[in-house]
């Protein structure tokens, strides 16, 4: 898969040959709905056979136009972890826009001059509700700016249990834990990544040794709670159960932490980039009278963590 970077205005010595069905969005988080759509082109390019393209944004757009906070300024996907997605889905090119205030504010029959005819499409795919220009144009709209100089494919609505299934949806489940509903309307397991590194060593003297994993600030996490999950480790999946809270059995004041206790595992993984799949929430944190209480939660964790993969999961990167 190729990654082209591109800036406003496109370089006029720049030149594009090959025709291409064209897929536009930011696809944060490459969801079943983002999948939908660039099925469809898929689907088009190989009619056609010419090649299947994206095109794509840096950063996301609101950053521009406001200030986000908390997780609205985070991803549900990191750069690399969506490439790996757009490859799995059959991508070929991909034209990274640094979608800056000059990118943005460009008329829309600018943009589709000096980007959708300039990038030899052929075809232009979308979702329903995707907009570009400056006056937010729609996708009802861009027969007009087309001017019959390529087909245009408007994608709708994916649709579960009655709602769409947006980035939105997919955060805010994130947010209140419901892993199960996120895995859904992802397609896939929700996956993070970092980097193992030392802790306070607690869950040692617990009995319950755990990999403190180190992450970029800017990757949406689940909330504060215990999940289970599957970790790789040099090419290999592991069964685990994790934590992300501030350990508030020892202290109302900490940071908060990613730990993971890694089933049947003992090896030296510290400086190791690690994956995890996040599988279920299993409970909230909670704050315990003493080190008694808390090693027979996580005991009856531990039972509930094995049971879930003996009962549910086959366990398969």
């Amino acid at each position: 898969m190729q990654v082209i970077d591109l800036s406003y205005p496109i370089d006029s010595k720049v030149k594009f040959e090959d025709s291409i069905v064209l897929v536009m969005g930011f696809f944060d988080g490459v969801h079943l709905g983002h999948q939908e759509v660039i099925k469809h082109a898929r689907k088009i390019a190989k009619q056609k056979g010419i090649k299947l393209a994206i095109l794509t944004y840096d950063h996301h757009p609101a950053i521009v136009y406001r200030k986000l906070e908390g997780n609205e300024a985070r991803y549900l996907s990191l750069w690399n972890r969506k490439m790996e997605l757009f490859q799995s889905l059959g991508i070929e090119i991909v034209y990274k826009i640094n979608y800056n205030f000059e990118f943005q504010s460009q008329a829309p029959q600018t943009f589709v001059d000096d980007y959708l005819i300039r990038l030899n499409a052929e075809t232009v795919v979308a979702g329903f509700d995707h907009t570009y220009g400056a006056k937010k144009a729609t996708m009802i709209d861009l027969p007009k700016y087309a001017k019959g100089r390529f087909n245009i494919v408007t994608v709708p609505a994916d649709v579960m249990s009655g709602k769409k299934i947006s980035s939105t949806r997919i955060r805010r489940n994130l947010e209140n834990g419901h892993l199960l509903t996120v895995n859904r309307l992802l397609g896939y397991d929700f996956k993070t990544s970092g980097t193992v590194v030392h802790g306070l060593a607690r869950g040692r003297t617990l009995g319950f040794p755990t990999a403190n994993i180190e992450y970029d600030n800017r990757q949406q996490v689940p909330s504060e709670g215990v999940y289970i999950v599957t970790i790789k480790i040099n090419q290999a999946w592991y069964k685990g159960m994790a934590s992300i809270g501030r350990n508030i059995t020892f202290g109302d004041d900490n940071p908060v932490t990613i730990e993971i206790n890694i089933l049947d595992f003992d090896q030296n993984i510290y400086g190791n980039q690690v994956e995890i799949k996040w599988l279920k929430k299993t409970r909230d944190e909670i704050k315990y009278t003493g080190e008694a209480d808390l090693i027979k939660q996580l005991q009856l964790d531990e039972a509930e963590t094995r049971k879930y993969f003996k009962d549910i999961r086959n366990i398969k990167a």
